[in-house]
């Protein structure tokens, strides 16, 4: 009923077509997909996805979240996913409002923000859950200032803010309060994410990344499992492969460079890879397939 009253509210003052349509709030947006799609292979940086309209699934290693309508994915970290839209039709497209999270914002709310008895559990990076009113009040609000050009201007900053500040109250938003504390597992996962998405080329050394954060081994490789749904390994190897898909599907490169330009050094040993995790060989993407390739960073 929340989602609806969102659709029949506010959607129907924006134009929206199938694809991204930015809202000029920040860099909100809203999807729409007309169809279920096949499997897609994306990359998520930290966002809220609020599901208006349809279904969608989504996983990342041993995490996966079933999101139907009215309810809200946040992302915490970036996070190589699969994702595929599972209720969709050109009468009931498919309709979501993305909004990439500021965690410059959120810092500057975390001295405000009350301690809550679950933020000590850990927890993944990845969560859906049925958003709360005040959630998808503040998302309607901004929905309907994108039409409103007198005072988009001066509310939509406020807006977004209250969206941010009702993140981070929300029953949702323990892991991203974890995530601001100075020394929590978590932190150093993003910092070790972010060394691994920076040198997807160069050999993973666990050691090193665990020395950084000040971990034993043993200890970082289980709080990054835990937060991501993956080994170290497994995650260095799922950014490969979809920034390999990018290239690929681009076509400036050889599929054997490719291959090497991500940090393989065997072009067999790629393609077997690619397809386990596409189900398609770089071959077919190549030359155009049924799927979509969506290496990008909103849901």
């Amino acid at each position: 009923m929340q989602s609806e009253s969102i659709r029949a509210r506010d959607l129907a003052l924006v134009d929206i077509r199938d694809g991204v349509t930015q809202l000029g709030l920040g860099e909100a947006v809203l999807l729409r997909r007309s169809l279920p799609s096949d499997i897609e292979g994306t990359i998520y940086r930290p966002l809220l996805c609020l599901i208006l309209q349809g279904a969608k699934e989504v996983s990342a290693g041993t995490m996966s979240v079933h999101c139907p309508a009215g309810n809200a994915i946040i992302v915490s970290h970036d996070l190589p996913v699969l994702s595929r839209i599972t209720e969709a039709s050109p009468d009931a497209p498919y309709t979501a409002f993305v909004l990439p999270i500021d965690l410059g914002l959120l810092r500057r709310f975390f001295d405000l923000v009350p301690d809550f008895p679950d933020d000590d559990e850990d927890l993944g990076a990845l969560t859906s859950q049925p958003a709360e009113p005040e959630l998808i009040d503040a998302v309607a609000r901004l929905i309907a200032l994108s039409r409103d050009d007198a005072a988009a201007p001066l509310l939509g900053p406020i807006v977004l803010r209250e969206i941010h500040a009702r993140l981070l109250l929300s029953a949702q938003g323990a892991i991203l309060r974890r995530f601001l504390r100075r020394e929590d597992p978590s932190k150093h996962v993003a910092r070790a994410t972010a060394s691994i998405r920076a040198s997807i080329d160069e050999p993973l050394s666990v050691s090193a990344l665990a020395e950084h954060a000040g971990m034993s081994k043993s200890s970082f490789h289980a709080h990054f499992k835990a937060v991501t749904g993956l080994t170290p390994g497994q995650y260095q190897k799922d950014i490969r492969l979809l920034e390999a898909r990018r290239l690929i599907i681009e076509g400036k490169d050889t599929i054997s460079a490719v291959a090497f330009d991500v940090g393989y050094e065997s072009p067999a040993h790629f393609s077997r890879d690619y397809a386990r995790k596409f189900g398609r060989s770089p071959r077919e993407d190549r030359t155009g397939g049924r799927q979509t390739v969506a290496v990008a960073e909103t849901a």
